[in-house]
């Protein structure tokens, strides 16, 4: 069983930055809960909320409490107009970091997760079961390794749905607008098992408007 200073140590060395400890991390260490209350008493763990901690002077990223919170939210990625921005297809960004997660169920975010990432949540169906749900999710090269982000083709049909409902068409209108390098045999196969009619005859029907290239060649 190894002391406090050389778990502490160890977490130095190896734990990742920036991206809270769930208690399963220091079980697959052999530390147990004991010894974890013990490290947040001598001041060398910070306790976030019950099941997340970071070591002292750290705080939690972005990408990292993303990376956390994948482990309790079934496929937990980021999508919609987030992932539009990660991918560098935005040309107005928001004056704020905001991010848009999607999952499957009930995801119970930490209030300090709320906080760090001013996110929104949504786990609203869109694809029926013939599409594998991680269809169009893959993490990008220049941020964390464990993030699922939405490739555009995803994230353009998951933001429609999102602003289908809000009524926030001129806004929609503006990203399509922006969307040279769709890649129609992506979008085509998630057009197809799109469970929200509405949402793929709206983005044909706004892409055609924009004069989009791949708009006609869509089929819904």
């Amino acid at each position: 069983m190894l002391n406090a200073t050389e778990i502490v140590q160890f977490l130095m060395d190896f734990a990742p930055r920036s991206q809270p400890l769930g208690l399963r991390y220091f079980a697959e260490l052999e530390i147990d809960t004991r010894k974890v209350g013990e490290l947040v008493e001598q001041g060398w763990l910070r306790q976030l909320s019950e099941d997340a901690y970071l070591l002292r002077g750290d705080q939690p990223g972005i990408d990292g409490t993303i990376a956390y919170l994948q482990a309790y939210t079934s496929n937990l990625h980021v999508g919609g107009r987030t992932a539009l921005e990660w991918h560098r297809m935005m040309h107005h960004l928001r004056f704020r970091d905001r991010v848009d997660l999607w999952g499957r169920g009930y995801c119970s975010i930490p209030s300090w997760a709320v906080e760090r990432l001013a996110c929104s949540y949504h786990s609203h169906p869109l694809f029926d079961a013939r599409m594998d749900e991680g269809y169009g999710l893959k993490p990008l090269a220049w941020r964390h390794p464990q993030v699922l982000v939405s490739v555009p083709e995803r994230a353009i049909l998951e933001y429609v749905s999102v602003s289908l409902d809000l009524v926030l068409i001129e806004d929609v209108r503006d990203i399509i607008g922006s969307l040279r390098n769709i890649r129609l045999d992506i979008l085509q196969e998630l057009v197809d098992c799109c469970s929200r009619r509405d949402v793929a005859w709206g983005l044909k029907f706004l892409a055609e408007d924009e004069g989009m290239n791949w708009a006609q060649q869509l089929r819904v």
